[in-house]
């Protein structure tokens, strides 16, 4: 466990940053002066400008979260369903050593978007279409209620907050606009297959793989994070199984979330 998961484990830190207000200093500070990386090897640069992305960072660089997902040789088109500050794309091409990717980036917070086309535009990813929007939305109609967190983690269309975790703040109703995923994609990249897909959309991933069956069938590979106060694993793998895909293997888990890694077996 490294030290920023521990940190992120203590009620009393989350309390301290509240009660000190660190969060919103530490915004006017990154804001205007942010922390910029770049990762060994690869030369791929993200950058720190809410206090949260040093959290994604460790997740995604330092824990490998979702390293052993990804394969770099069969991996050229995507979508990052939940995209926050744009993190998978750094990772992507550090990891596949690509500048020609492919693929879309969605986010319901329109200033993760934002982030996401800095690095986007740093990296010179240019055929990478970050979107305002929401995915897997229950209902019907051109948009739909979504429910902020001053935290920019955690965000979601259910307002209800992690279980064993300290609140980070007033949930903040919003009005976002409905993607359809499949019409999407066709309109940016054709019939291209979809190499990997990940998803991470604090607990709309249940209505998501229901809704977006059309998007699945041209997925190869799915890397999904769970949220267990929302839904199960067993039920999404359910699903799942009926659309032609079978767990490759848990890559992360803790009491209230998960990330699972499965691929295609069957057309």
């Amino acid at each position: 466990m490294t030290f920023v998961q521990r940190l992120d484990q203590l009620p009393g830190f989350h309390l301290l940053v509240r009660w000190l207000k660190v969060r919103q200093m530490a915004a006017l500070l990154l804001r205007g002066f942010p922390i910029t990386r770049t990762l060994p090897g690869s030369g791929v640069r993200y950058r720190c400008r809410y206090l949260e992305t040093f959290f994604l960072a460790d997740e995604f660089f330092t824990r490998n979260a979702y390293s052993r997902a990804i394969d770099p040789k069969a991996t050229r088109t995507f979508a990052d369903l939940g995209c926050n500050a744009g993190l998978f794309a750094a990772l992507l091409a550090h990891e596949t050593g690509r500048r020609d990717l492919q693929g879309l980036m969605v986010d319901a917070n329109p200033e993760m978007v934002e982030e996401t086309r800095w690095i986007l535009g740093a990296n010179k990813l240019d055929q990478i279409v970050p979107l305002h929007g929401l995915v897997g939305a229950a209902g019907a109609g051109e948009a739909a209620d979504f429910y902020l967190l001053p935290s920019n983690l955690g965000s979601s269309q259910y307002p209800v907050y992690e279980p064993g975790k300290p609140v980070k703040g007033e949930w903040k109703k919003t009005t976002v606009p409905r993607i359809d995923l499949e019409a999407t994609w066709r309109k940016h990249f054709g019939d291209a297959r979809c190499h990997l897909l990940k998803v991470d959309i604090e607990g709309s991933e249940g209505s998501l793989l229901k809704a977006e069956t059309e998007f699945l069938r041209r997925v190869d590979a799915l890397v999904l994070e769970w949220h267990k106060w929302i839904v199960s694993r067993e039920s999404l793998e359910e699903t799942l199984r009926h659309q032609g895909f079978a767990l490759v293997e848990v890559l992360q888990e803790n009491e209230t979330t998960g990330i699972a890694w499965y691929k295609r077996t069957a057309p």
